[in-house]
């Protein structure tokens, strides 16, 4: 065991932070404080190409623990007892970190294939993952690059959807209606929550005062769920915050909000609730950032109102030509990017995406048939591209807003869109291009869909069989030449 580098973990139980040598340790959906802990511990074994590494661990009620940890994400205790002490030794507190560390680094850090983890129902032995309905065949035709075949698949609730969460795991709702976060190599269950929504291309990872958090808007109400899995592995409850007529639900950008009427705004609090905060009159709120300030605008400005109410900052941009007074439709792309569109007198909408950081102008253009405020955007953060029914849009390398004429997006891959041409046709259509055309494939029946998902090299989609409805995940073509699906296309 090497005497040094001895690594330095902070660990504050009350508020369920860590940091391992001075860095947040933030964790993924469906991974506690404590498993994100461990993890990052054996990411840093593992970069130094040691076996094995000594770890202080120190905490806000002055105790100090020692551990080893190893590449393998076993735990041990180190820490030597001083019986002479006067104050009292706290180990039974301090072993949160020995219970099941090793299964929950290898779910952390599995590789593709079987996989070894807690089960999520919360037993206490560990229990080997069986990757379940692997090499299916998917009884609809993919796109030419992914396969005929399943790397997995499994029953989900009738009508539903799927999406993933920026942090790469798969989103979908059982047939009994529950919530499930999915390991995308192995279809292995991580989180669940009660209450999914019929919409969860909606549902976004959100930060919640500081709690990380999924939300989404279903119907008259607000949904928030703690992606942290709690000790015992069980589901977690939705918290339902009810929406009234009129008020607007943004859940993208930094944190959600919650925009009411009399220049009145929520924003979050713990506990999962809201805090509300007078804004400027005459502005539209469009994002709360990290810090819990609000970002609304204007005509020509954009203003940082703080939460007591007060303004502490205001930006300068330049609307499009015929906009007057503050927006009357937004949608935030991202954290830092909002989409912004104004009626003019011809009743088409002047749409600008904006950098909100510094007012900047991306992009700019005159809609005549611009998307409905209560429709959500389809939106891939990380190609920097949107779709609407009837507004396709990027603000990457070339900003561009594009009319969507008879095309049907069910999902983006970077700035390719997948979905229906003519609103009958499988096709991939490249939203970089403003003269691009879609591009077909060859399918086995007039009804077939295109992907519900393409993400990460794989493409999910959910069909329905004979018994149930099924969500099926495709990786890169590699179909055997036998594969019977190769013959029976009808198209």
């Amino acid at each position: 065991m090497p005497a040094f580098p001895v690594l330095t973990l902070w660990l504050d139980e009350d508020t369920e932070r860590t940091e391992l040598n001075g860095v947040p340790v933030e964790p993924t959906p469906g991974e506690g404080y404590r498993q994100a802990a461990i993890t990052a511990v054996v990411r840093e074994v593992q970069r130094l190409h040691l076996e094995a590494v000594r770890v202080r661990v120190l905490s806000p009620t002055d105790e100090a623990w020692d551990m080893v940890v190893t590449a393998t994400g076993d735990v041990l205790d180190a820490t030597v007892t001083d019986l002479t002490a006067d104050q009292p030794q706290r180990g039974p507190r301090r072993r949160w970190l020995l219970l099941g560390a090793s299964t929950l680094a290898v779910l952390a850090l599995g590789g593709l294939g079987t996989a070894v983890a807690l089960s999520v129902t919360g037993d206490s032995a560990p229990q080997e993952w069986v990757v379940p309905g692997a090499d299916q065949q998917i009884p609809v035709a993919m796109p030419e690059a992914f396969s005929g075949r399943s790397a997995w698949s499994v029953p989900v609730a009738e009508n539903s959807d799927v999406t993933a969460l920026d942090a790469g795991h798969i989103l979908s709702a059982d047939p009994d209606g529950t919530l499930t976060a999915r390991a995308p190599e192995t279809g292995q269950p991580v989180w669940r929550g009660t209450s999914a929504p019929k919409d969860l291309t909606s549902a976004v990872h959100t930060d919640w005062a500081g709690t990380p958090s999924l939300a989404a808007q279903a119907g008259n109400e607000l949904r928030v769920w703690d992606l942290r899995t709690p000790e015992d592995g069980s589901t977690v409850t939705a918290t339902t915050i009810p929406v009234e007529q009129g008020w607007r639900v943004e859940v993208r950008g930094a944190r959600p909000l919650v925009a009411k009427e009399h220049w009145i705004v929520g924003i979050p609090a713990a506990g999962h609730g809201l805090t509300d905060v007078v804004i400027p009159a005459g502005s539209r709120a469009l994002t709360v950032t990290g810090d819990n300030q609000i970002i609304t605008a204007t005509e020509t400005s954009l203003y940082t109102v703080n939460a007591d109410g007060t303004v502490a900052g205001r930006t300068s941009f330049t609307p499009p030509a015929g906009a007057s007074g503050a927006p009357q439709v937004s949608w935030m792309l991202d954290a830092d990017h909002a989409l912004l569109g104004w009626k003019t007198k011809d009743s088409s909408t002047a749409m600008t995406i904006i950098q909100v950081q510094d007012g900047a102008t991306l992009a700019t253009a005159e809609m005549a048939q611009a998307p409905d405020q209560r429709q959500q955007p389809i939106v891939e953060t990380e190609g920097r591209a949107a779709a609407f029914d009837t507004l396709a849009l990027t603000w990457g390398e070339e900003p561009m807003l594009r009319p969507l004429h008879s095309f049907e997006t069910s999902t983006l891959d970077g700035t390719t869109a997948y979905g229906l041409a003519d609103r009958a046709d499988p096709a991939s259509l490249d939203l970089s291009s403003l003269t691009s055309a879609p591009l077909p494939w060859e399918t086995f029946t007039d009804e077939d869909p295109a992907p519900d998902l393409v993400d990460a090299d794989a493409a999910y989609i959910v069909a329905e069989t004979l018994e149930n409805t099924v969500l099926y995940r495709s990786e890169s073509a590699g179909t055997p030449a036998d594969d019977p699906a190769d013959d029976s296309k009808e198209k």
